[in-house]
């Protein structure tokens, strides 16, 4: 169990870094499964990420230089055992997994990391305006004034409500990004470990509060599904080189940015507490208090080995 390492992928305004801060916290406070075994190598920067969350803010976006690697000492119980290992969750800029998909290249830092045991947590942000929709064919034919075959390959892309979004064809489709970003995962595994090793990669839906109210009862698949279906269709289709899994993340449980009301009862409350994962237990939309869920799914914990979610929907 030594040296696991789970990557973070997602491009800018992807909630990783948010994310990050708040998965110190709860392991820091020994909240959920995963528990500190030790001080990070880069505990200051963590807790700089921690102390804006405790005063109700969400982290700044990461510079495009910033690589930062956390090297966090872990350890959780397993059948009545302790385990400890060594999570290493490197974070950078979402810009520079951008520009993997645009420059066809993968960067040395990250191939260092991808080894057996490496897991992967692919975000995405609800409410982000950085996700480029993909055309429809009505907006196809806005610009370009025919519905032949598309004048690019990304622009193939199925439709999704997202595409209420301003049009943009100068950047790719979003989902059709983290479709390559997972092609490019792949080869990797399977030229650096074997080419029958199956990485486990969450999808994570980052700032689940946000999503539109007819959909608060939607499993995190569904709602992939139904907002990047070609992400979907590429999560069903490819059981056999991935062990997928999909999260929803509420990494305080709503918005600090824009609801006043809420901030102002999250700095009053207790914010270690804040924020829930979204799963799907038997089909159905849960909540589970533990941030540390998806982490942990990405070390090699079953879900059945979680506690009991202490609310649904």
């Amino acid at each position: 169990m030594n040296d696991l390492s789970v990557l973070l992928i997602g491009g800018p305004d992807a909630g990783k870094s948010n994310y990050l801060f708040r998965l110190w916290l709860a392991i820091d406070s020994n909240t959920g499964v995963l528990a500190s075994d030790g001080l990070p190598n880069d505990v200051e920067y963590l807790k700089t990420g921690v102390i804006q969350l405790l005063r109700g803010e969400f982290a700044a976006k990461t510079p495009i230089e910033v690589h930062n690697e956390s090297i966090i000492p872990v350890k959780f119980m397993r059948e009545d055992k302790i385990i400890r290992g060594t999570l290493i969750v490197p974070d950078c800029a979402g810009e520079q997994w951008l520009g993997i998909y645009k420059k066809r290249e993968w960067s040395e830092d990250w191939e260092q990391l991808v080894r057996e045991g490496c897991g992967c947590l692919l975000f995405v942000r609800a409410d982000s305006e950085q996700i480029v929709p993909a055309l429809d064919w009505i907006s196809y034919f806005k610009l370009f004034g025919t519905t032949d075959a598309p004048v690019e390959p990304t622009e193939v892309a199925a439709a999704a409500p997202l595409s209420t979004a301003p049009l943009d064809i100068k950047e790719p489709p979003t989902q059709v990004v983290l479709v390559d970003w997972l092609q490019c995962l792949k080869r990797v595994f399977s030229s650096k470990v074997r080419g029958n090793y199956r990485p486990r990669v969450g999808i994570v839906v980052a700032a689940w509060d946000s999503i539109p109210g007819d959909q608060k009862d939607a499993t995190p698949n569904q709602w992939l599904e139904s907002n990047f279906p070609l992400l979907a269709d590429f999560l069903d289709s490819n059981t056999d080189d991935f062990v997928f899994e999909t999260f929803g993340i509420s990494i305080v449980g709503g918005d600090l940015k824009n609801d006043k009301s809420f901030r102002k009862a999250y700095c009053n409350g207790e914010p270690t507490t804040a924020g829930y994962v979204v799963l799907e237990i038997d089909g159905k939309a849960q909540r589970h208090p533990d941030v540390t869920l998806p982490v942990a799914w990405a070390m090699g914990l079953e879900k059945e080995l979680f506690t009991e979610p202490h609310s649904s929907g």
